[in-house]
């Protein structure tokens, strides 16, 4: 079993991709390819936006099953320019048209010619196409001068991490007007403003004066998250408003809702048949790179696994080409052999991007072995007494691999505090890399298991690890990345957990240490509240967590960065402190947690994967129950 498991997580695929390393494991390259499933790129410059028919054979086993021509050709345009796998109905019927092509000697019959009945072929019929005209929306966008600086902010604290738009191509088309006379860019137009505005100080992004949570409201709720009419082929600007929407929901009080619309983003992916490999040689143009990036596959991953539900869609239907390692300003050159050449020796700014795609083929494994249903461990072969500590003994291998293999620009450098996209983007992947191992070792926390105790000890050690990265860039963008917040949510329930399960033990920790780490991640979600109702509701359920616990009292109440590397674990952390806001915040949220967990608030909504309400509750209550004279005791707030 260790063997069939090591196969699936570390051997070669028998199809290489390109711009792959062959001997990456099978685990880094399975779920990485479905942020490739994306709508092909149309020309914003028009009026219109015309969709690119993205269904051909990917390789010569497959092109019996991609209807793209002969036959097909009696379909009016919303059939052909969507995608039919080798299972449809449609591929019989190309097999079957063939094979009477090659009985009369003929190729490519016009059958259309002879039976197509304008009734059932339209592509809009008249009174749906007044329906639908009636629905086109008026929107409003910000002044010039405001809708610029938020386009830039989200450029500059969103799109490093997760490449949406193409930014020379979108600004672009913003300076030509394009999003005044086609709706569907200008939606998407009015999401990057909304998520822009999160990251704004200028009142004007307030939908409620004095509350910071309704920062860019006034432009996502013109958006149409869910099309009004079915009937239309989907495009790349609707794909990209679902990552968009996803984003900004995730930071509002409804977050789960996000999770619908990653399975409508990809249900379009689909469609368009972009979760499938182009030809070997094919030559890639702007508008099919910029398809690849659309981030779905992270989103579907980062909601299934926080919510504690299924993918939408899983890594093994998916065999897309990663992303070109090239920055936007080289994709385009009159030079067409120079067109996506990334100068040498220049780190590219998507190189992150993909490396956290590799990352999440691991945490997919995790989904499908550690997290699915026992007829799903079944169909896997997964039985036996220890088929968990062999499947986590192999993604501790591949999660080692893939630290390994981040390219020098992403990695720390030990002694000295960095700043920059780089920086950034390095404290996001391993802050990613962090929480994915406590995502790996959780479910052994509370399983009498020989794996019991390095399990507890790999999740230490890395929720002490997150809390030191993020201390390096509380003052960045990666902290507002929901992405982020879970991780330091996960981290402190980790720290939690131990320092309750010290005490009920009677052992001796360094409570000193762990309050550090707890202040620090704390910390990193306070400073996130003001605009993010989720990481408001993390900074509630750990303070709650965390009430009833005698800790030393703090010796300051605020501290200053030190210059560190956050792979140095045996660095203790900051003198232990917090912003002075933090207890005043602390005193007048007393009356939320003195009746018990969960009154006055909905945190279900956000709640820790894997826990029921009834299961939470008790957890908690079991934790209130240790401390001496619990209902008298006020927490001690450094």
């Amino acid at each position: 079993m260790s063997e069939q498991l090591q196969g699936k997580i570390g051997h070669d695929d028998t199809e290489q991709v390109p711009q792959e390393d062959p001997s990456a494991p099978l685990i880094s390259r399975l779920g990485s390819t479905l942020s490739d499933s994306a709508s092909t790129y149309s020309n914003m410059l028009s009026a219109g936006l015309p969709t690119i028919t993205l269904n051909g054979s990917t390789t010569p086993s497959d092109s019996d099953g991609i209807v793209s021509n002969g036959l097909l050709d009696l379909y009016s345009d919303p059939i052909h320019t969507r995608f039919f796998g080798p299972s449809s109905g449609f591929a019989l019927l190309k097999k079957a048209n063939d094979l009477k092509s090659e009985v009369m000697s003929e190729q490519n019959i016009p059958l259309h010619a002879l039976f197509q009945r304008p009734e059932y072929w339209l592509q809009v019929q008249p009174w749906e196409r007044a329906s639908r005209d009636q629905q086109i929306p008026k929107y409003n966008f910000p002044d010039t001068s405001l809708m610029l600086s938020l386009v830039s902010l989200y450029l500059v604290s969103v799109n490093i991490f997760f490449p949406i738009i193409h930014a020379p191509t979108f600004q672009r088309s913003i300076a030509e007007g394009v999003h005044f006379r086609d709706q569907r860019f200008g939606a998407t137009v009015l999401l990057v403003c909304a998520i822009g505005s999160r990251y704004s100080a200028d009142p004007r992004v307030l939908h409620v004066p004095d509350s910071e949570l309704s920062s860019g409201h006034q432009w996502f709720a013109q958006v149409r998250t869910l099309r009004q009419s079915l009937l239309e082929v989907p495009s790349l600007y609707e794909l990209q408003q679902c990552c968009l929407s996803i984003l900004y929901l995730i930071g509002t009080p409804e977050p789960s809702q996000s999770w619908i619309l990653v399975v409508l983003g990809i249900r379009f992916s689909c469609e368009l048949g972009l979760h499938r490999r182009k030809p070997d040689g094919h030559k890639w143009t702007s508008e099919e790179e910029q398809a690849k990036r659309v981030v779905l596959v992270t989103l579907d991953k980062l909601t299934a696994s926080f919510l504690g539900r299924p993918p939408a869609i899983h890594d093994e239907d998916i065999d897309a080409d990663l992303p070109i390692q090239c920055d936007d300003e080289y994709w385009e050159n009159t030079n067409q052999s120079l067109a996506f050449k990334q100068p040498a020796g220049k780190p590219s700014v998507i190189t992150a991007f993909v490396s956290y795609l590799r990352l999440c083929d691991i945490l997919d494994f995790a989904l499908r072995t550690l997290y699915s249903t026992k007829k799903s461990q079944l169909l896997l072969g997964l039985v036996g007494q220890d088929w968990r500590e062999r499947v986590v003994y192999d993604l501790d291998s591949s999660l080692n691999e893939w630290i390994s293999s981040l390219p020098p620009h992403l990695r720390t450098e030990s002694g000295r505090k960095r700043e920059g996209v780089f920086a950034m983007q390095s404290a996001f992947l391993y802050t990613a890399y962090y929480h994915l191992q406590i995502y790996v070792h959780r479910p052994f926390l509370s399983r009498p298991s020989s794996r019991a105790l390095p399990s507890l000890s790999v999740c230490m050690t890395a929720a002490r690890s997150c809390a030191r990265v993020l201390d390096c860039q509380q003052d960045g963008s990666v902290a507002s990345l929901p992405h982020t917040q879970y991780a330091a949510f996960a981290a402190g329930v980790v720290l939690l957990f131990n320092l309750w399960a010290s005490k009920r033990a009677g052992t001796e920790i360094d409570q000193h240490k762990e309050i550090q780490n707890i202040w620090i991640l704390l910390g990193v979600l306070e400073g996130q509240e003001a605009k993010s109702a989720s990481a408001g509701r993390f900074w509630d359920m750990l303070m709650e967590l965390k009430r009833g616990y005698d800790h030393p009292t703090a010796q300051t109440s605020t501290y200053e960065v030190q210059e560190m590397s956050f792979l140095d674990d045996t660095h203790q952390g900051p003198p232990i402190g917090k912003k002075t806001s933090s207890i005043e915040k602390t005193e007048h949220r007393e009356h939320l947690t003195t009746n018990g967990f969960g009154h006055g608030m909905d945190v279900w909504s956000v709640a820790p994967p894997g826990f029921t309400y009834d299961e939470w509750v008790s957890y908690i209550e079991n934790m209130n129950g240790m401390g001496k004279g619990f209902e008298q005791e006020k927490a001690v707030l450094s």
